[in-house]
């Protein structure tokens, strides 16, 4: 991955390549551009987004832009940074934000390479798949990281302990969402950092970050010597005429298009990344324009032509495209009632069903829902809030169609356990466990000898997960607790003393804090499964010793506490690229019960004076 951050330390760059991170400072100084060596294909040119951003100033900005068709807030501001990549102006005019001291016109990439949005999505993208999101947790130093390599795609998040601002003014407070998307694509493109003066890809974030809007020559440079600068027999579009309405004609007016064999790239409606492709379509005029019927399942966005090739001089740039939809019309909807606890496969039959994006019962989003075709799609009912009849509404770019009444929520079965999976865990709780039965559906606890579980969600109508609370060595009864009628499942789990790990005291900060030493697992002597060591928040690729010792000390060692007295074992390590390490482990048979250890990491750290950083005491009970 490439991390943006907002420290500058002259080691990061050679450990952030170990790592396959680059980060984003403030501020910086450097050379001209680099490169992974990489680049994306054809079958990458694609980017979504996970509206997950939870700063109210990320999605503030209202005002529609009609270049930008369908989008507000945080969504249009990572689409305009794309744009700002194009091999042309966006939408001819390049029209942008306007301000001061900016490039005033998006598209300035000037290279074989242009790609296509294709739409929002509501949940995770998975890895590497081309999705912009929000991730929580401490970002340290950092603002935003691309995962590498690219060359199978990318996914770009932007750390949340930033407030993050939409624009399309300067930020009044925080950072600006589409500068930083601005830079973080340049890494999702190929580009490593760069220290050209004003570079949209210098390692180090300027001001609020909007200069980093707008590509300087450099950045320009780097993606053309990637991709190639845009070739002048690459196709070109100019203009939309005709209807953008499905089922409509559309003509793409431009030059370079192929006599035949041309397909249109149109924003899917799902959201699946996958560009909506008509194939085989005829040029008209000498190649300057194709005539395309806007398939069903098409959505406001943009659309592209691809011309016969594979390389990026075979696509055009991407033209914006507001799309009016097939109206959605819903001739039966089977079953039409199910229990309370949902989890009723629905199927809905109609016409225009392509452009359906979301299926709700009662104002609840279904758990899931598929889109077989345009006159068929499957949805699985969420839980009811109460008994008797709810609308269905399904959601599209227009609005919703309502089916009132719909659909009735009938009461559930009471419930019945048959098994817990695994049937036996550690005392100390923590072991995930699935529920078996034939009726689980409105289960609203799971208790282990009287102690609620926590995490409970039901998976299905037969199948539940929760996490086992703390428990006394020993068996229990299971009791799946629901409105009803519970279900008992007598000595369902037995609780075993697996031995404990402590934290027994801090250690010695380093460049990442205090390295933080963990464990978890079975210290059974002569255990199968053995446990796990894990060290966290260490200099990365660093020499490491794990010491380990029968007694607890507390010794002054440069700096730190040094634990494990009288020591035992000396083990020689070394952190990995992300300044952690795992390491496996189980005690010998024989090893005598009751026996305690103490366990310390001391990592190098060039930072400290030192030149030592230590990790926590950790105490592990042998049972």
């Amino acid at each position: 991955m490439t991390r943006c951050s907002v420290r500058c330390i002259a080691a990061l760059a050679l450990l952030a390549a170990a790592a396959g991170v680059a980060r984003l400072s403030r501020p910086a100084a450097a050379a001209a551009f680099t490169t992974y060596g990489e680049q994306l294909g054809l079958e990458q040119r694609d980017f979504r987004v996970r509206n997950n951003f939870v700063d109210p100033t990320a999605n503030d900005n209202a005002a529609a832009q009609a270049a930008f068709p369908g989008q507000l807030g945080a969504p249009l501001a990572i689409w305009k940074a794309h744009a700002e990549w194009s091999s042309r102006p966006w939408a001819g005019s390049g029209a942008g934000d306007g301000l001061p001291g900016l490039n005033p016109v998006l598209g300035s990439g000037a290279a074989n390479f242009d790609n296509t949005f294709q739409g929002v999505i509501a949940g995770p993208g998975g890895p590497d798949s081309n999705t912009h999101a929000a991730l929580e947790g401490d970002a340290g130093s950092t603002l935003a990281f691309t995962t590498l390599p690219i060359a199978d795609g990318w996914t770009i998040f932007y750390l949340e302990s930033w407030t993050w601002d939409d624009g399309p003014g300067a930020p009044a407070a925080g950072v600006d969402l589409q500068g930083v998307a601005t830079h973080e694509i340049g890494h999702a493109l190929g580009l490593g950092h760069s220290n050209a003066p004003g570079a949209t890809m210098q390692p180090a974030m300027s001001a609020d970050g909007t200069p980093a809007r707008s590509l300087a020559a450099d950045d320009g440079a780097g993606v053309q010597a990637i991709y190639g600068a845009a070739a002048a027999a690459k196709p070109r579009i100019t203009g939309l005429a005709g209807s953008g309405a499905a089922g409509a004609t559309l003509q793409v007016l431009g030059q370079g298009f192929a006599a035949s064999g041309n397909e249109a790239w149109f924003t899917r409606a799902t959201a699946s990344g996958e560009p909506l492709k008509v194939a085989g379509l005829p040029a008209q005029a000498g190649g300057t324009r194709i005539d395309v019927v806007v398939p069903a399942g098409a959505a406001d966005g943009d659309v592209l032509v691809r011309v016969p090739g594979s390389s990026g001089a075979a696509l055009s740039n991407a033209w914006p495209l507001d799309v009016i939809p097939f109206p959605v019309v819903v001739q039966s909807l089977q079953p039409a009632s199910g229990p309370l606890g949902g989890f009723t496969e629905v199927q809905v039959a109609g016409s225009g069903l392509l452009g359906v994006l979301g299926v709700r019962f009662g104002g609840a989003a279904a758990l899931a829902y598929t889109v077989e075709s345009d006159v068929l799609l499957r949805a699985t009912t969420p839980p009811g809030a109460a008994i008797g009849p709810v609308d269905v509404e399904l959601l599209h770019s227009e609005g919703a169609e309502l089916l009132p009444g719909a659909f009735s929520y009938v009461p559930d079965q009471a419930a019945q356990l048959a098994a817990v999976t695994p049937a036996a865990g550690n005392k100390l709780g923590g072991t995930v466990v699935l529920l078996d039965g034939p009726s689980l559906l409105g289960l609203t606890e799971v208790r282990f000898g009287g102690v609620a579980g926590t995490g409970l969600q039901v998976l299905d109508a037969t199948h539940a997960q929760v996490t086992t609370p703390p428990g006394a060595a020993g068996t229990v009864d299971v009791l799946a607790v629901a409105p009803a009628g519970s279900a008992l499942l007598a000595g369902g789990y037995t609780y075993l003393d697996l031995g404990d790990f402590a934290d027994v005291g801090p250690g010695l900060g380093g460049w990442l804090g205090v390295p933080e030493l963990a464990g978890e697992g079975d210290l059974t002597p002569g255990s199968a499964t053995g446990c796990v060591l894990r060290l966290s928040g260490a200099f990365p690729l660093a020499a490491t010793h794990l010491f380990v010792g029968t007694g607890l000390g507390a010794a002054p060692l440069l700096g730190g506490t040094f634990y494990p007295l009288p020591l035992l074992l000396d083990l020689p390590l070394a952190s990995d690229a992300t300044g952690a390490l795992e390491l496996p482990a189980a005690l010998p048979a024989g090893t005598p019960s009751g026996l305690e250890l103490v366990l310390q990491a001391w990592v190098a750290d060039p930072t400290l004076p030192a030149g030592w950083a230590a990790s926590n005491g950790l105490l592990l009970h042998v049972p």
